[in-house]
């Protein structure tokens, strides 16, 4: 039997309609309880929404009835108290973020200190390096730049946060490579943790050993020598956009050594559709990976990264169904992950696949594209290096003449070219920002000056790339492209710390595809230079440093230089 008024003054309060106790303190209380619970285990988007709508209509229900009046009363009632919740929840996590939180005397601006909603825009448009820098510039080497977040611009934080012992290899990966991928399937690159990542680094070890890159190299120089065929031909317009040319050869390279077959886009002098959906799917994984909790929401809505799973999904079957066809290459990095070359090292399942099909497009297309534009760019400005360059690659290939051996010969004689490439991974490092950790035990992190900065578990950390490729205290004048700084002894008596440079990450976690993206640099490079001069307007150079920016990886607009054949072509 249900109990009266008489029987019990707080029911008989709960019965009176409009009751403050239900409507303020109610609300009040469950936010602060909620608060407190998510401290200790922050939930996925999608369960926060089912209890939100469960909770929302059980309120509405149950004032309905406690009090006798209409769905319509009810539910406006409920909404307001929903307002009042949530206003209260807002202002107990801003109070603790600020004035309560670990990491609360950690300098950095107010707006980061409380929500992570303040990169969007920021991610979106792809300022987020050259903001990261400045707040480094005004606050110091360490820097909170979001609610349990920090960047770190000293290099000798390097080893503590991506090391292989100590607290690092008890780190796990941050939450942004969630946004890339299942809840419960990971990449190589977006397995949570060390032991994780090592097991799975063990399935990739074959496809990039000394024996894998040997049987890619036709594939690069065949690729390599229909673009400068395809420049050739676009030479005779005034002007060529050598960013899209760089990314036709990025992506159909990838093609051919991730999935068997060409793209064809450079023989085609077209982009195709693949190319910018790739470039708009990373794009919105970059926005939705520092705030996780979106990317699982649309991980059920269409988006770009759900048109771009799709593509890979397609691209993945036909690699499978296709193998052994006319015109599939010889060797593939799926050869080695599907056991076609060599013995598989463990079978994976097809969401590991798609997966790593994911990592294979990004890294594979975009970063060594991206690196050749940029260095093409800063060589239009110094034709004298272009010249020094000329004569280095004269004494190696006498007379233009190519050789079986000239992978090996301009990694090692062509000490020029691969000053140049590694200035322009300094300049403008392939992923600019920070590459994210979360400890899960104390971290002492230290810096140059000898402090030491205690972080706490459950703090997500990173060195920030971008600012310490352009720090003066690693590299004198960081902002000019002086390729001497790695070959000339006098050069690197000034200021010249080379441990700075990371623009594949750091250790056992590396980019593992490194070599064969300088294998496919240093030839493209040198068959430019060879064959073709450069110029750029002014106009031109500015709209292109305009454009770049940072998603996750270097992006940039078009880059249109003056292109011409030399004679000897």
């Amino acid at each position: 039997m249900a109990p009266t008024p008489s029987q019990s003054p707080i029911l008989e309060e709960l019965f009176t309609p409009y009751n403050p106790i239900v409507l303020y303190a109610l609300p009040i209380t469950a936010a602060l309880a909620l608060h407190a619970a998510v401290q200790v285990r922050e939930p996925y988007a999608h369960h926060v929404i089912v209890a939100f709508v469960l909770s929302f209509s059980g309120v509405a229900y149950t004032l309905q009835n406690l009090w006798h009046i209409s769905l319509f009363q009810s539910t406006v009632i409920t909404t307001t108290m929903t307002a009042i919740f949530l206003g209260a929840l807002a202002i107990s996590v801003c109070v603790y973020r600020v004035f309560f939180h670990p990491l609360r005397k950690i300098p950095g601006p107010l707006s980061c200190k409380l929500t992570m909603w303040s990169w969007v825009l920021s991610d979106w448009s792809g300022t987020r390096a050259n903001q990261i820098r400045a707040m480094h510039q005004k606050y110091g080497d360490i820097v909170r730049i979001g609610p349990r977040e920090i960047s770190c611009s000293d290099p000798s934080a390097l080893s503590t946060i991506y090391g292989p012992t100590g607290p690092a290899a008890k780190c796990t990966r941050g939450p942004w490579y969630s946004a890339n991928g299942e809840i419960d399937v990971h990449s190589l690159q977006n397995e949570p943790t060390l032991p994780e990542h090592n097991r799975r680094r063990r399935d990739w070890d074959p496809a990039f050993s000394i024996r894998a890159l040997s049987m890619y190299k036709d594939n690069i120089r065949r690729n390599a020598d229909e673009l400068m065929l395809q420049i050739a031909r676009l030479a005779t317009q005034e002007k060529v956009d050598i960013r899209e040319c760089m990314m036709w050869f990025g992506f159909d390279v990838m093609g051919e050594l991730g999935f068997g077959r060409s793209f064809g886009t450079v023989k085609a002098g077209k982009t195709s559709q693949e190319v910018h959906l790739v470039e708009l799917g990373v794009r919105a994984i970059n926005t939705m990976g520092n705030i996780p909790y979106i990317s699982h929401i649309m991980r059920y809505l269409p988006s770009p990264v759900a048109r771009l799973e799709a593509w890979l999904d397609k691209a993945l079957d036909w690699r499978i169904s296709h193998h052994g066809e006319k015109d599939f290459v010889d060797a593939d990095v799926f050869a080695f992950l599907l056991g076609e070359q060599g013995k598989q090292r463990r079978k994976l399942n097809r969401l590991e696949l798609r997966q790593d099909c994911m990592l294979m497009v990004v890294a594979g297309s975009d970063t060594t594209s991206n690196a050749l534009t940029f260095c093409l760019f800063e060589l239009a400005h110094q034709p004298d290096l272009v010249r020094r360059m000329r004569q280095e690659l004269a004494a190696i290939f006498p007379s233009m003449t190519r050789k079986p051996e000239e992978f090996e010969l301009l990694r090692d004689q062509a000490h020029l070219l691969n000053a140049c490439i590694q200035e322009s991974l300094r300049l403008w490092a392939p992923v600019p920002s920070g590459l994210q950790r979360a400890t899960t035990t104390t971290m002492p992190l230290p810096t140059s000056n000898g402090e030491i900065t205690v972080v706490p578990p459950d703090t997500i950390v990173s060195t920030h790339t971008y600012t310490m490729h352009l720090d003066e205290r690693n590299f004198f004048s960081p902002e000019q492209f002086i390729p001497d700084r790695w070959i000339d002894a006098e050069v690197k008596e000034q200021t010249h710390n080379a441990k700075a440079l990371s623009p594949f990450g750091y250790g056992v976690t590396g980019c593992i595809g490194k070599n064969l993206a300088f294998m496919e640099m240093r030839l493209v490079l040198a068959l430019f230079v060879m064959y073709f001069d450069i110029d750029v307007d002014q106009e031109d150079a500015k709209a292109f440093r305009e454009s770049v920016r940072d998603q996750f990886v270097i992006a940039t607009g078009p880059l249109k230089l003056r292109v011409t054949p030399r004679k000897t072509l």
